[in-house]
């Protein structure tokens, strides 16, 4: 497939678009009391040219196709193992680079985009703060972080009716779920922690004070939590399964959070590859989303479009539905009416994630500074080195020098 990687914008349209969406950046349901989200998840961009060209050209043809209000990229847009040097020294500039890439249809579009990291976005050159930093420059981003919660991205935002003014009619979280290590735990994969669950607590609780308790809610993550193994192994469900559930083995409980604070109606994850069932569990809907890119693995590619819909009733009471369905690159479409059972053995628990100590030694730029020091022992040797040549020639000119000054001539007598 051909196509133009650097698909160009010019500046002062780029800067109109951004004014625009600045000055109008309240996010609200249509006349028609409607509104879409695009679920992207697991671009993996950067793996090579040739899949960026691929996983960008299908992008662009979603938002052409499903024209969402919203944009929601759920984790791993960047392959940042690959963005290593011999696969230890730093690539400077490389997160940047292929956060360009992913956020330029965006712009292209003119659609606001929400972006929560994922296990491997922070593999390269820029750690989840400075990633973060980079992002709300972007002035299509949704990005608020929440304040005093250490190293999390979460946040949250409302989505305003169009039929009540200042009310909103729906409400996005945003959980970061991190890389790998949970509660404490290295070999797990990454979850909701303690700060987060106390700051969601707060926050719904705000919410509810401020515009009451009917707000369709929804969450996105990354990582999924550990009752999506419930949802596959005892419930009914749609959709497909062909990884692992590659959730956290420590449960922090989050999903019981939201069973107390009763806002939260359905989760969105990404991270395994070949998976986008769905499911309820004690009420609450647990769903995959669709890759979104054609690098790391898996080939089926797509996205998950979830439409909600405001409706007052005959009280003047505000009513918000959601549906949702995935969309697969050749047009094809999967709704969530065939449930099933599952066939086969049961998931049983949430996996380890294995042995990590190279990654987390590597992320810590380790190999970056031993070979700083091994290029500050060379320069030095080399400087010692001159240091004597010159030091040597100084003393040997210097003693021709003497030599030269104790020779005696004959002297020649004249007769």
């Amino acid at each position: 497939m051909t196509q133009t990687l650097h698909h160009s914008i010019s500046f002062p349209t780029l800067l109109f678009l951004s004014l625009l969406f600045v000055l109008t950046s309240s996010l609200q349901f249509n006349s028609s009391g409607e509104f879409t989200i695009l679920q992207l998840t697991d671009f993996h961009y950067c793996e090579d040219d040739i899949s960026d060209a691929q996983t960008l050209a299908l992008q662009r043809k979603l938002l052409a196709e499903i024209k969402p209000d919203l944009v929601v990229v759920s984790g791993d847009a960047v392959g940042g193992y690959r963005g290593w040097r011999f696969e230890l020294f730093t690539n400077h500039g490389f997160f940047k680079k292929c956060w360009k890439l992913f956020t330029g249809p965006f712009a292209e579009f003119n659609v606001p985009y929400a972006y929560t990291l994922g296990n491997h976005d922070a593999d390269a050159d820029l750690n989840r703060e400075e990633i973060s930093r980079l992002d709300m420059t972007n002035p299509l981003s949704m990005r608020n972080n929440a304040t005093g919660i250490p190293d999390s991205l979460t946040f949250t935002f409302p989505i305003y009716s169009s039929k009540k003014e200042g009310q909103p009619a729906a409400n996005i979280w945003m959980f970061d779920t991190g890389s790998l290590g949970c509660a404490g735990q290295d070999d797990s994969w990454g979850c909701i922690e303690e700060p987060q669950l106390d700051w969601y607590d707060k926050e719904s609780l705000n919410m509810k004070k401020q515009h009451g308790e009917n707000i369709n809610h929804i969450a996105f993550i990354h990582i999924p939590i550990p009752e999506y193994v419930n949802v596959y192994d005892d419930s009914n469900f749609y959709g497909v399964k062909h990884d692992g559930i590659g959730c956290p083995h420590v449960n922090t409980g989050f999903f019981d959070r939201v069973k107390t604070n009763g806002d939260i109606n359905a989760m969105f994850c990404g991270h395994d590859h070949n998976n986008d069932y769905g499911g309820f569990h004690e009420d609450v809907e647990l769903v995959y989303g669709r890759k979104s890119g054609v690098g790391s693995y898996g080939n089926v590619l797509g996205a998950r479009v979830i439409n909600f819909k405001e409706e007052l009733d005959k009280d003047g009471n505000l009513n918000v539905t959601k549906s949702h369905y995935v969309v697969y690159e050749n047009g094809t479409i999967r709704g969530t009416d065939n449930m099933k059972k599952r066939e086969g053995r049961m998931e049983g628990h949430c996996p380890t994630a294995g042995d990590h100590w190279f990654l987390l030694l590597r992320a810590t730029r380790f190999f970056d500074y031993v070979l700083m020091v091994i290029e500050i022992i060379l320069v030095l040797v080399i400087v010692l080195i001159v240091w004597k040549k010159v030091k040597n020639y100084k003393k040997e000119h210097s003693f021709d020098k003497l030599e030269d000054e104790h020779v005696t001539h004959p002297v020649t007598t004249l007769t």
